[in-house]
């Protein structure tokens, strides 16, 4: 199996877990290094994990595959239709005959376009990697319909015994929204059959009210 994006591996481990070999690109050395460290920590699993330093809209591994993944909203990362179009059509030289692209993403909250941002709330918490303290992660959204961009605002706060912040990092991470009308002719243009288009990982129907699109196509000869 072929992942792009593979990031740390949180995917990939979890697949050589039940018997799959996978090969996976991603172009954060950052991340890679992460997945490195996983490995040697995990040990031998039934299947095994291959990271490859690469970008996807431009990677050459002269091998095929009888499917190819893009989770975790990895594919919404690619911030204009020429680089969607060039990474589908990378994705689509390591395919084999009838081979299959599997994708997934948020489907775009169009009341939230509406305001143009969500409200700020706190997303998780977790021990300081230091060990002083906990550190709680706070994110907040803003929407730009130009261009079809949200941009994640992410905030890391150290906190004390009390609660009280100590410290904090500030980040931003820019993605392209799609919309699910969107998704079908781009897939078409880059040569693949849309197989299924499913609104949840319970395989429930693409609809308006889904707030989840996964996307199934196969390479069309």
């Amino acid at each position: 199996m072929l992942e792009i994006g593979v990031g740390t591996g949180r995917l990939a481990f979890c697949l050589a877990a039940i018997g799959l070999d996978v090969v996976g690109i991603d172009s954060s050395p950052e991340m890679l290094r992460v997945l490195e460290r996983k490995r040697r920590e995990v040990g031998d699993v039934p299947g095994r994990v291959e990271a490859v330093p690469a970008d996807m809209r431009r990677f050459e591994l002269g091998r095929e595959f009888p499917c190819a993944i893009i989770a975790f909203r990895t594919f919404l990362y690619l911030l204009t239709k020429t680089d969607q179009k060039r990474a589908l059509r990378a994705v689509r030289r390591h395919l084999q005959a009838s081979g299959r692209l599997i994708m997934s993403f948020f489907v775009p909250p169009k009341e939230l376009i509406g305001k143009g941002r969500t409200e700020r709330q706190e997303v998780a918490r977790f021990a300081s990697p230091d060990g002083e303290g906990e550190v709680v992660a706070l994110d907040w959204a803003e929407f730009r319909p130009k261009g079809q961009r949200v941009i994640s605002h992410i905030t890391y706060e150290w906190r004390d015994e009390d609660d009280r912040p100590v410290r904090l990092i500030e980040r931003e991470l820019v993605a392209r929204y799609v919309f699910p009308e969107q998704m079908r002719p781009l897939l078409e243009e880059c040569g693949y059959r849309v197989v299924a288009a499913y609104g949840g990982f319970d395989r429930r129907r693409l609809g308006p009210d889904s707030r989840e699109q996964i996307w199934v196509a196969e390479r069309r000869q």
